[in-house]
Formats: C-alpha cells, structure tokens, sequence
C-alpha cells in the first residue's frame, strides 16, 4: 500500500479525520475541535463510523445540538461525502425544512468531492450531474434532496439485502423553529414520516440519521421518541443529548463548544428567554406555561428620551366590541425602544380615529404601519386622506401577517423583553395601565386571550429587527 492509498484508507476509517481534512481544503482553515476535556465532534464521529462500519445496533441515530455547533456539518455534508468515498454506489435521501437549506448542503457535498484533494484520494467517484438538488455518480449512487414535506415519491434510498454501507436517510432540521407552536405543522411532519418518508428506505436496515436541535415536546424528534422508543428503553433510537451547557464534577459550568458560544453568551441567551434555552440549547424541551412577559422583567422608564433617532407608530385596528383599537408611539434611541403613548380603546372607530390623528400630530412619526387585514384597510386609506388633508407627510403602509398570532408574538418575545421599555406605572394613563396589565397576564401558546397591545408590539419589534433599527438576537 503506497503513501495515498494508505491515507485514502485513513480518511475511510474516520469521519472526523475526513471532516477536518476536507473542511481544512475547502475553507484554508483548521477546523476547531470541541472541548478538550468532553469534544462533541468525538461523540457524534463515534457513532456515525459505526454506522459507516456496520456496527452500529440499529442504524438509527438521532443527534440533539444545539444551533451553531456544526452538527450539519460532519452529520449530513461530510457523512455523505465519505459514504460515497467508502461506496460511490450509495444511495442516499437528504431532507431538511427548506430547499435553500438543502440545495447549500448539497452544494458544499459537491464541493469536497469535486475538489483536487478528494479526487487524488477517491478516483474511482465520479459526478455525472450538475443538478443543484442532487449528485449522481458513473457508479450509480445517487443523493437527492428536497423539503421535508416536498415531493419525493419514485425516490429511495440504501440498497436492498446490502452488507456494507449503501447510502443513508439523511435529516436534518426538519421542522423551523418558527413553526415549532403550530400543531398543524407539526402533525403535518410527524404524519408525512409515518405514511411517506419511511417507506423510501429500500432496506429496513438502511441507516436513518437526524440532527435537529429540539424545539418542541411534541416535535418530530420527541414524536419519534414517544412512537419507537429510545436504545436504552430497547428501541430504536440511539439518541445523543447534547446540551449547550454541562456541570463538571465539581458544579462548575462548562459550554459544549467554547470557541463558538462562549459561556456568557449562553447565559445572556438563558436570561433573554429561558424555556427556548432549555429547548433549543439544553435539549430539554418542556410544554410551555407560565407568562411570557412577566411583571418582574418588565424594563420601565421614567423620563420620555429626548431627541429620539426615530419615532414609529404601530396601529392594530380593532373588530368593534370584541378587540381593543390599539396604536402605539414608540421612540427609539441607542437600539432600545420606549413605548411613550398608547390608544386602546374599545369604542368605535368614529371615536378613536379622532384621536389616532391627534396622536400622530403630537408626536409626528417618520412612519405609520397598519395591520390591515380584512376590512382594517379601510382604517389605513383613511388615515392616509386625514393625514393628507392637513399637510403631513408621515408615511401609512399596510401590512398582512401570514404567522399565526401566537406564533409571531413568542417568536419576538426575546427582543421585546430585551430592547423594549415602558413607562412607570405613576406615569401611566388609565389605558396604558390596563394594556400593560393584559401585557403581563399574557401566557405562552394559549389562543383567545388579550393580545392586542402584545401583538402591537411584535409587529413593531419585527419591523424595526428588519429594517435595522433595533439589534437582531
């Protein structure tokens, strides 16, 4: 065995070896290890040769990290990259929660075996396609990707009878943490792998592997979990937990992948929003309860800023009798937003748009952003003549969420708690105190209670997140 072939064997035997290799080709950077006292790469490369081998007990893993700790990385683009060094016969079926997502993964598969380097150490594999969404090899292996809930009937993956490795199912992310609260989704997914996905193994021992931070008690993951049982309890998921935050023997704390996400930064994350840190992060996902915007995190000023950098103004009209009318003023300054006026009000619209004009006159708002779903356009074309009638030029847009309420109020939850302010209590009209004291009664996932003013301010994080006038977290 000559110096190449010796190493070619080496790379084979490996999936870490091969990722830091490859990954060092590709990018003129080393890769860097996880921690050295407890390296994740170690844990998640041990299990995944074992599957490359043949030795693992049920071809079945599921890999828990948390986001940014390159489980994509070694666990579908370099596993797929290797399994066709090992087998350019494989066989292989790649799915994740978006095409962008998938077409970049197999984009950077293509990029290894297309690179100078693979091809000195694995000749005999050769790409025949230049398909964004699939690889095809002289040999016959195959990968094809797409959406997790797309198209992929006529397509398999694994080979029959075969005793090496042949390809494998391959998941990765298959739910968007967005779409974590809406049970719709959810079964959706869960009910797509029990009635289509499953049946594209062309083996029953063709490998299956997940990786997927947590994002749900009932997210795909834990639907698997609950439906097949875990190794230890004597089913079929090999299960690897790996929490952004573990105890040494002595207590102290210890981040998974320092390098990446320092110890700090995974605090100030914990304290942004705990229950998704102890979902996304800690792998822990528990049902979800409590307040979201509870009293006692609540930030408060006293003093209106001066000279704010900018003033937005934030309608959500109202279905008489029923919601409140609600329009905030919200002064922005040094990344951080002060809600310095609120309409909420559940009389008519002949008596609150009086006042919504009063409003914008007194504080002048750059810009006037309207939900406007339904016959609520009507409130923003009216605003726009009124507004033109006296000469201003504050600009109205409408705007049509397409997120589930629920769904979009947890999701800027983080940044409201983090960048919002509000004022003391003292200084608090009759309507301001009660939308505060709606504000904090508000709980976490429940429909039909008081949202107006918490909706109000979600609308107003998202725009001012997108357009870069508050921090992204």
């Amino acid at each position: 065995m000559n110096k190449d072939e010796w190493e070619a064997a080496a790379l084979k035997s490996d999936i870490y070896l091969f990722t830091r290799v490859f990954f060092n080709e590709l990018n003129k950077k080393k890769w860097v290890r996880g921690n050295s006292n407890a390296d994740h790469f170690e844990i998640i490369a041990n299990k995944l040769n074992s599957i490359l081998a043949g030795t693992h007990p049920t071809n079945n893993i599921i890999f828990n990290i948390p986001p940014r700790h390159g489980k994509t990385e070694m666990a579908m683009i370099n596993f797929a990259a290797l399994g066709f060094a090992i087998n350019p016969e494989s066989e292989f079926m790649h799915l994740s929660n978006s095409d962008s997502l998938i077409t970049r993964n197999v984009l950077n598969i293509r990029r290894i075996m297309e690179s100078p380097l693979y091809r000195k150490y694995f000749s005999n594999v050769k790409i025949v396609n230049n398909a964004k969404g699939s690889i095809m090899t002289t040999a016959g292996g195959v990968m094809y990707a797409a959406p997790f809930l797309g198209q992929i009937t006529g397509f398999g993956c694994g080979k029959i009878n075969s005793e090496k490795f042949a390809g494998a199912l391959l998941i990765d992310d298959p739910i968007k943490t967005q779409d974590a609260l809406s049970e719709q989704v959810r079964e959706k997914i869960n009910f797509a792998w029990a009635n289509t996905i499953i049946s594209r193994k062309n083996d029953k021992n063709t490998p299956v592997i997940v990786t997927a931070q947590r994002v749900h008690v009932h997210d795909f993951c834990g639907a698997l979990i609950e439906a097949e049982g875990t190794v230890e309890e004597g089913g079929k998921w090999d299960v690897v937990k790996l929490p952004a935050i573990t105890f040494n023997k002595d207590g102290t704390e210890t981040p998974l992948w320092e390098s990446r996400i320092p110890l700090e930064e995974l605090k100030k994350i914990n304290e942004l929003d705990s229950w998704v840190f102890e979902t996304q992060y800690q792998q822990d996902p528990k049902p979800i309860s409590g307040l979201l915007f509870p009293e006692n995190e609540t930030n408060y000023f006293s003093e209106i800023p001066s000279e704010p950098e900018y003033i937005h103004c934030q309608v959500d009209p109202a279905d008489e009798g029923k919601d409140c009318y609600c329009s905030k003023i919200y002064y922005v300054k040094n990344k951080n937003v002060f809600l310095v006026d609120v309409i909420y009000s559940k009389d008519n619209i002949d008596l609150t748009m009086p006042r919504q004009i009063e409003q914008i006159v007194k504080f002048k708002p750059s810009y006037i952003r309207v939900e406007s779903n339904s016959a609520w356009r009507l409130v923003a074309r009216e605003l726009r003549q009124r507004l033109a009638d006296l000469g201003l030029s504050c600009e109205v847009q409408r705007f049509n969420s397409t997120i589930n309420k629920e769904i979009r109020i947890f999701n800027e939850a983080p940044a409201i708690n983090k960048f919002f302010y509000y004022l003391t209590k003292n200084l608090q009209t009759p309507e301001y105190a009660a939308m505060m004291r709606e504000r904090h009664s508000y709980v976490k996932n429940v429909k039909d209670q008081r949202d107006d003013g918490v909706d109000c301010d979600a609308a107003a994080s998202n725009f001012l997140k997108n357009n870069n006038i508050i921090n992204i977290i």
